[in-house]
């Protein structure tokens, strides 16, 4: 049974749940009206997060590897993780998006993970997710002159987006040998995507809001398969020393010293999506002055198979388990030929890559309980990383970049004892980042982001003992 700081957790999620409920979307992001919009599934973990989105090569016990499967498993003979995680992760945003000399404010949250995993075995682990794959959410608009009008009119170019594609995941991770460890999770991705592109003729330049708001809505249903596998190999790294002695009758005698053992890990996955269907309609919409809709008629409908790139990533990392974790991820998607599923014609047309590099640090706090004659620990864990990427979106010739650097902690609820090995812990991640092509008549967006989540453990199965 949950103990109470279990309960006093499952109420922080449902109180995050109630709030959240009214605030999805993460803010106006213009430049998600490109393609399928924000990339969310790459980020990983609020773990990752704090580490510059970095970890795809790591096991732990203690959380959940969203970017690789394979790093749910235990390695075959090192059984350490007999536990059932329920993870649950939000993210909060505040942003400023400057263009043109104008800037305005945005924010939003949204949740980011709903994960469950259990042991099956000794060496198989198997997990269930729900997480978003892209957001869309962008409202802009600007005036400019009518091309070959006779009258010098000006028209208002309006642009809304909004909707995503989420993914349920089933992970399945298993341990091979001692040093490998392999998995696959296969993904059912469902969602759609609303934009509109709108014009409003401006004739009067005192009533700007006097003519109908004419345009166009595009509206793609997407459903479909993926797959995920990866592989983790994982080297322990038993560096000594040899320290010389003298015993009691002035013997020389050598003992060597063996320190507590380093790992050393690498990874790859990658992420397919062979079966994605797309269904298109698009609308004919006009809109009074009061901004009320007079007009919704479907000009046409067609379906599609969606042609999504495959994600490839590599990790590396270093550990010194319940102390220091270095780690580095690369992660390359070749968005070339994205244009040509038929319901997107947007200039997708090159590749984009990710680099992070992060780490994270957990020291030693122990208080000694004299009433109960047995000490308590209670250990935090402090976390920061970079991360730089290259996306895949081209602006009047300009590439748009996007680098972040994160801190974040681990703070476990209450104090771990022999009885409770292993306490719920609330996860936070804050992360500063700007996506900027660097040029002065493009968009720039600085964004802050907070990210929150609770993970609970529990035993999968009580043995029970009879006296």
């Amino acid at each position: 049974m949950f103990n109470v700081y279990k309960r006093l957790a499952l109420l922080a999620i449902s109180f995050f749940i109630s709030i959240l409920s009214f605030a999805q979307g993460l803010g106006n992001s213009p430049y998600s009206r490109v393609g399928l919009g924000d990339i969310m599934n790459q980020r990983g973990t609020i773990r990752n997060m704090g580490m510059g989105y970095a970890g795809s090569s790591l096991t732990s016990k203690e959380y959940i590897n969203f970017l690789n499967p394979a790093g749910l498993a235990n390695f075959k003979g090192k059984y350490s993780d007999s536990l059932v995680k329920f993870d649950v992760g939000f993210t909060i945003q505040y942003k400023t998006v400057t263009g043109g000399g104008i800037s305005s404010n945005s924010n939003g949250a949204n949740i980011n993970h709903l994960a469950f995993t259990f042991p099956v075995s000794k060496v198989y682990t198997m997990g269930l997710m729900l997480a978003p794959m892209t957001t869309v959410q962008n409202k802009y608009s600007y005036t400019s002159s009518v091309p070959n009008d006779p009258n010098n009119y000006s028209a208002i170019y309006k642009y809304v987006g909004d909707g995503g594609i989420y993914q349920f995941q089933w992970m399945n991770g298993i341990g091979i040998t001692k040093d490998l460890s392999l998995g696959v999770t296969a993904s059912y991705n469902f969602g759609n995507i609303t934009q509109e592109a709108s014009s409003q003729l401006i004739t009067d330049a005192s009533n700007p809001d006097k003519e109908n708001e004419i345009g166009t809505k595009r509206k793609t249903n997407y459903s479909g398969l993926s797959f995920k596998p990866g592989f983790i190999y994982n080297r322990q790294l038993t560096i000594g020393d040899t320290v010389f002695y003298r015993d009691s009758t002035g013997r020389r005698l050598s003992i060597k010293k063996i320190p507590e053992p380093i790992s050393f890990k690498f990874s790859g996955a990658l992420e397919v999506f062979p079966d994605i269907k797309g269904t298109e309609s698009r609308a004919l919409i006009i809109r009074n002055p009061k901004n009320q809709l007079t007009l919704d008629s479907t000009l046409s409908k067609s379906t599609s198979h969606a042609y999504i790139p495959t994600t490839y990533r590599i990790g590396t990392s270093f550990e010194k388990a319940g102390n220091w974790t270095l780690a580095g991820d690369i992660a390359y998607t070749n968005w070339s030929n994205f244009d040509k599923n038929k319901f997107k014609n947007d200039s997708l047309s090159s590749a984009s890559y990710s680099i992070s590099i992060g780490g994270e640090w957990t020291p030693q706090s122990v208080y000694k309980d004299k009433s109960k004659g047995y000490r308590m620990h209670r250990l935090k864990t402090y976390r920061a990383g970079f991360c730089y990427s290259q996306t895949p979106i081209v602006v009047a010739g300009s590439r748009l970049y996007d680098y972040s650097a994160s801190i974040g902690a681990s703070i476990p609820v209450g104090f771990r004892t022999k009885d409770k090995p292993l306490l719920p812990k609330l996860n936070v991640a804050f992360v500063v980042g700007q996506r900027s092509t660097f040029s002065s008549d493009q968009v720039s967006e600085m964004y802050y982001r907070l990210h929150l989540s609770m993970t609970i453990y529990d035993k999968w199965f009580h043995k029970r003992r009879i006296q």
